[in-house]
């Protein structure tokens, strides 16, 4: 005889380190924009910084730049990130590759909030000699880098204790991506320095919020993201017994 499936309810556990330093990045990423906007690109010495890149520019660095730009934008940039959850739903199964995807989804569209708070004009198109033309004034926090940044921090939670090497592997790869990116963004005369620095703050303050409101957080489990998927089929394994005594 089958018996029916109990209902699952979903019961967030609130861990209020990671709550705290949530708040605490916020307050660090929402002071760098009080900053940058307050003093003016000219006085931090921003505007002075997009200068000297330009004058100094290689092709090979523009040529990275300019696929960056393209790879890390937001229409090629999901399309890829959503493969990428396939290949883990695949390999590791459904609860990572869904609490690394829709993780990395919330913390990229957070930092829109900042760009309609602070309204940051981008830097002046013939004074940096910008390669790509940006005419919103969203300059503040950089997209693009809060797309790698939400990418690479969002799988490295997800994988958990379950596969640490992996997450390990993550790390050491993505944080130098994260990197890369931000500087492609003022080789391209896109951002200013205080953009690109405040994006990882905020991605990061936004991710460690939702562990810390119980909203997301890594499968300690020995299996990882596949013990979930584990025990269910072992479940329907036992109801099928069950049904045919």
């Amino acid at each position: 005889m089958l018996h029916p499936a109990r209902p699952t309810t979903f019961r967030p556990v609130l861990r209020p380190k990671p709550l705290v330093l949530g708040i605490a990045l916020y307050v660090l990423g929402t002071a760098v924009g009080v900053w940058a906007v307050g003093v003016g690109a000219r006085h931090t010495g921003e505007l002075a910084l997009d200068r000297t890149i330009a004058a100094d520019r290689g092709t090979f660095v523009v040529d990275v730049s300019r696929v960056i730009n393209v790879v890390f934008g937001p229409v090629v940039g999901p399309l890829w990130a959503v493969l990428l959850c396939v290949v883990v739903w695949r390999t590791l199964g459904r609860v990572v590759a869904l609490r690394a995807g829709l993780t990395a989804l919330v913390a990229w569209l957070s930092v829109e909030v900042w760009k309609l708070i602070f309204r940051r004009d981008r830097p002046p198109t013939d004074a940096v000699h910008a390669l790509v033309v940006e005419t919103k004034p969203d300059s503040f926090p950089s997209g693009h880098t809060a797309f790698a940044t939400a990418l690479v921090v969002a799988f490295a939670v997800a994988l958990g204790a379950g596969h640490r090497t992996l997450r390990r592997v993550v790390l050491l790869g993505g944080i130098p991506l994260i990197v890369v990116v931000a500087a492609s963004r003022l080789v391209l005369g896109a951002h200013y320095l205080a953009d690109v620095c405040a994006a990882p703050i905020l991605v990061c303050g936004t991710i460690a919020g939702m562990i810390g409101l119980g909203l997301v957080g890594p499968d300690e489990g020995p299996g990882g993201g596949d013990t979930a998927d584990h025990e269910s089929a072992a479940g329907r394994g036992r109801s099928a017994a069950r049904a045919a005594r």
